[in-house]
């Protein structure tokens, strides 16, 4: 206990902000939500089910037009989706905007969005899977906090109160405090650092991009869906050539879903093993299983904010440091 204690005195005095931060404003009764198709486009019963789970709540919803468009299975091609996200942006009335849902293509959105001018009003954006890559740019490119969470497609499903529940509570700007109970271990330690991270292929594929913002000393979070095991491996190795798993003070593995094996050869290695041999000499905790995935857990997470993690003798708490939103 008294090296682990130890270890993380260290790590605090070797923490260092690497951008000053902005937070945006709380979420809370009242306020009104913006819906904004950035990737897929869902039926319009889920849209309506989700508008009227949150005003249920208290809740304004605004949904933006482009989410009735139909380019292909999108909500509009790139320029009409970044319009739509960038009006509800600039939108005073409007405090959050939720993703519709994921999908694919929101890495190339990223080329039709003027971060310049995301700058001067920060505000809650909140999505996951595809989603990546737009909260991870826009935490990079403005040093505004975001969040990885639920997407507005979330709130039409039979877990949304367990959703609700866990969002508004960040959003609100509650600390909060994390047990992972039912997280495996893969290795033991403590630390502390921001959060960074989302969908493990799209944070691959913002690597190297102006859009990724450095992970020295960062807290990383991943996972997935629909992936082949043969991939995760290469994904690993992508991260650690780049020396990425040697400047992070903590990984976190969440749900990884529906994973495939289907080459001609069966792939002998499991997602725990990848994980130990890719982090293999790594003095930091690592945890796996962790409630966050594409299936009915999804616990929220703001990107950019400093949190402590705890992983020994089968207690895995994340611990915020500071409020995610400024009440």
């Amino acid at each position: 206990m008294e090296a682990a204690q130890s270890n993380l005195q260290k790590r605090k005095i070797e923490f260092k902000n690497i951008m000053t931060v902005q937070k945006p404003l709380s979420l809370n009764k009242g306020d009104t939500i913006g819906i904004v198709a950035t990737a897929r486009w869902i039926p319009s019963e889920d849209l309506d089910t989700a508008k009227s789970f949150w005003e249920s709540k208290g809740y304004n919803i605004e949904i933006h037009p482009n989410n009735y468009s139909r380019h292909h299975e999108w909500g509009g091609d790139y320029q009409e989706r970044a319009d739509a996200f960038l009006e509800y942006w600039n939108n005073p009335n409007i405090k959050a905007i939720f993703s519709a849902t994921g999908g694919n293509r929101t890495l190339h959105l990223l080329d039709y969005i003027d971060f310049n001018k995301l700058k001067k009003s920060p505000k809650i954006i909140m999505g996951f899977s595809d989603t990546t890559a737009l909260i991870n740019a826009i935490y990079s490119k403005c040093g505004i906090v975001t969040f990885h969470g639920p997407s507005a497609a979330g709130y039409a499903k039979p877990h949304a109160e367990t959703y609700f529940k866990e969002t508004s509570a960040l959003l609100s700007g509650e600390k909060t405090a994390h047990s992972f109970s039912n997280a495996t271990i893969l290795r033991e330690g403590s630390c502390e650092g921001e959060l960074i991270g989302g969908n493990m292929c799209i944070f691959n594929y913002l690597l190297g991009t102006p859009y990724i913002s450095t992970l020295k000393n960062k807290i990383l979070f991943l996972e997935d869906d629909g992936e082949e095991i043969r991939n995760i491996d290469r994904m690993l190795l992508n991260l650690r050539r780049l020396g990425k798993l040697g400047d992070i003070v903590g990984l976190m593995i969440g749900g990884f879903s529906n994973i495939g094996n289907t080459g001609s050869k069966g792939f002998p290695h499991t997602l725990d093993e990848l994980l130990l041999e890719h982090t293999d000499g790594l003095d930091i905790p690592i945890i796996a299983h962790a409630p966050f995935s594409h299936r009915t857990e999804l616990t929220p997470l703001p990107i950019g904010i400093r949190a402590t993690l705890f992983a020994r003798d089968n207690d895995i708490t994340l611990n915020l440091q500071e409020a995610a939103v400024i009440k």
